[in-house]
């Protein structure tokens, strides 16, 4: 029966040098990559957190000039809003419009309105200083979620990057092995042929 800790004890014997006579010297360059790659990983988290925060705020500076130079109208629409069969749900139709900015212009254009919503229907659009539909501000949740997703790719882009290597210098040290097993085979062969 395997004890617990023979995995953790057997790279623990190999890290040491000098402890365990049957590890080869590529055994220990091994796990000491192995040690040095998750050291780096560890060390990317405050980098990958401090980028992160960089994006979050940022965003978040975004998100008030956006919420400074957008507002929501009430935009009547004028004509109906076709429902069309091969266009995906996720995008609404966009329908000719008119709305009435604070100041008192008036403003036509289009603007997105749900599938089969009728002539004289009023939506609610985002439109900036000009009056032109844009899209709704980011929102202090949206700069959050980017700020925490840039983060973590670029943590998690780190950390695949180190067992990328770690998993090629594991191949190489295998091909290695591959190769000196099969010469001293081919040289043991020859010695028994003789004999």
């Amino acid at each position: 029966m395997r004890s617990p800790d023979t995995r953790i004890g057997r790279w623990w014997r190999l890290l040491r040098p000098g402890r365990n006579p049957l590890a080869r010297p590529s055994d220990r360059f091994e796990a000491r990559l192995l040690v040095v790659l998750v050291l780096l990983a560890l060390l990317a988290i405050p980098v990958a957190a401090a980028i992160g925060s960089e994006t979050y705020t940022s965003r978040l500076d975004a998100a008030r000039a956006e919420s400074a130079s957008r507002e929501q109208v009430t935009a009547e629409l004028l004509a109906d809003a076709l429902m069309s069969m091969g266009a995906p749900a996720a995008r609404p139709p966009h329908v000719p419009a008119r709305w009435t900015l604070p100041d008192g212009t008036e403003h036509t254009g289009q603007v997105p309105a749900y599938s089969g919503a009728t002539e004289g229907t009023e939506v609610t659009v985002w439109v900036d200083r000009s009056g032109a539909v844009t899209g709704a501000p980011t929102t202090t949740a949206g700069a959050a979620f980017e700020g925490v997703g840039a983060g973590l790719t670029i943590w998690l882009g780190f950390t695949v990057l180190c067992g990328v290597v770690f998993g090629v210098a594991r191949l190489l040290v295998t091909r290695s092995h591959a190769q000196r097993w099969a010469q001293e085979w081919a040289r043991v062969e020859r010695e028994w042929s003789r004999s």
